[in-house]
Order: structure tokens, then sequence, then C-alpha cells
């Protein structure tokens, strides 16, 4: 007998505020919406462009004189490659080290190989536990990043003998006015679940509210990407998040689910 596979919604009856840049936030909707959920796009950050591209240009110049390019976010790639290949290639004798899946995968779309990737995990612990970062002493690292990212990355390697660039591929924005207006209206008109992939985006989250909305947020399940993330929303006064276990869209779904479940048998 033939068989189509089908998904039972799961879902049905919830609203999911979804907060990703507006470009990364469509495939995780769709796996909402399958399940039954209403998705709504509201986002909190906006991903742009640098305000000095000059790290970026003097990088171009100077891939060749690298060991290890470090590529520490899917944006932080996608952005990176698609300045440099509007001028050359990467070296093919260069190493390439992604902080996670979801970026080794935004490089593997420009035709590359990722040579350092952790198998599970999706932060800057989990790249530095791997051997292959291990011995660096002497090795010359660019690390590719959105602006004022997290230092612990290049202070290990620096520890370890490493000479380490940073590379800013972006900058993390709040929303626009538009955007904060809706992200507002949205929480007024009630939603269950709220889902926030970054620390950057929560604290803009809440800081683009009116106070309706921020007592609605309060009374909605944050679920958050990270433990930092969740930590993040303590120090915001908000209720205790339910913390996925990591902030790909699977896992993100999966958290959902997971509430959702816990939810009808409460």
């Amino acid at each position: 007998m033939h068989r189509t596979d089908t998904v039972t919604p799961c879902l049905r009856g919830l609203t999911v505020l979804v907060t990703r840049p507006a470009h990364q936030a469509a495939a995780f909707c769709a796996m909402l919406e399958r399940r039954g959920a209403v998705a709504l796009s509201r986002p909190a950050l906006r991903i742009c462009e640098p305000a000095d591209l000059g790290e970026l240009e003097r990088a171009v110049a100077r891939l060749d004189a690298f060991d290890l390019l470090m590529f520490n976010s899917p944006n932080a790639a996608t952005r990176a490659l698609e300045f440099i290949h509007a001028r050359r290639r990467l070296p093919e004798q260069v190493l390439i080290a992604a902080i996670g899946r979801a970026t080794a995968a935004a490089i593997e779309r420009y035709g590359y190989r990722v040579d350092v990737c952790p198998a599970s995990g999706f932060d800057s612990e989990a790249l530095l536990a791997l051997p292959e970062v291990a011995e660096v002493r002497g090795k010359r690292v660019a690390i590719f990043r959105g602006q004022d990212g997290r230092m612990l990355l290049a202070e290990t390697l620096r520890q370890r003998g490493a000479e380490v660039e940073f590379v800013t591929t972006y900058r993390r924005c709040g929303p626009s006015p538009e955007q904060a207006k809706a992200l507002s209206a949205a929480l007024r008109q009630g939603v269950d679940v709220v889902t926030v992939a970054s620390s950057e985006t929560l604290r803009h989250l809440v800081a683009c509210l009116d106070p309706e909305a921020r007592a609605q947020l309060e009374h909605a399940c944050l679920i958050t990407g990270h433990p930092r993330i969740s930590a993040t929303a303590r120090e915001l006064g908000l209720p205790e998040p339910y913390t996925a276990a990591d902030p790909t869209d699977a896992s993100m779904l999966a958290a959902v689910l997971a509430w959702a479940q816990r939810r009808k048998r409460s």
C-alpha cells in the first residue's frame, strides 16, 4: 500500500512569535506552520553592514598570509564570502573552520570544504575543544565575526600561541521603527510563545516594547537557543525561559513542541 508521509499538527491553536532577522525566519516559520501553529515573523534584529569596511578590505588583500580562517556564525560566513567573492576566491591551502553545522553549511554553499567544525555545539567553547585547534602556536588566524562579538575564541587562541586578527563582517542592529511597532502590536494582540536565538535579539526586543507589550511578553513562554540567552532573560527581569538544545531551527522547533506537550499535561 502506498504511504504518504504527513506531519500531524501538534501546535494547533498556538501563536508563535519568531524574532529572527527577516532573511532567516522563513524556514522556521514554515516548520511551525506545518505543525499547525500560527507563526508571526516579527524581526527584533537586523544584520547590517559594518560601519567601516576597512577590516574586510585588508583581510581580502592578505588572505594568503593566514593559516586558518574561522567563521563564527552563518551571517559572518555569508557576509564575508559575498564580499570576498566579488574580488577573489579563498586560497586553496588555507584551512577553514566553522563554529557549528549551520555556519559550515553556509560556507559549503560557496563551494568550500570545511576542515574544522564541532560535531555538536554552536559556540566558541565547542570549537576550542577540537584537537585541530589545540596546537596553533605560530599560526596566523583570521576570525570573521559580527561587530563586538565574544572575545573567548581569540583570547584562548592567543594563549595557545596563535596570531589572531578579527575581521568584522556585519553589525547587529535593532529593529526599524516599523518593525518595533509590529513587535509591540503582535504581543498586545496575544502570542503563546516567543522564540529568541541570540542575546542581542532579546535585548533589542525588550528595549523596543511599549509597557503593555512588555507585560504580554512576560505572560508568554520565552524559548531561547542557548543558556547564555536564558541568563540574559533573567538579567532583564523576564520569567524563567525554556532553553532549547541550540539555536537551530530544528532544536527550536523541538523546544516549542516539548513545551506544548508539557502544557497539555499540566
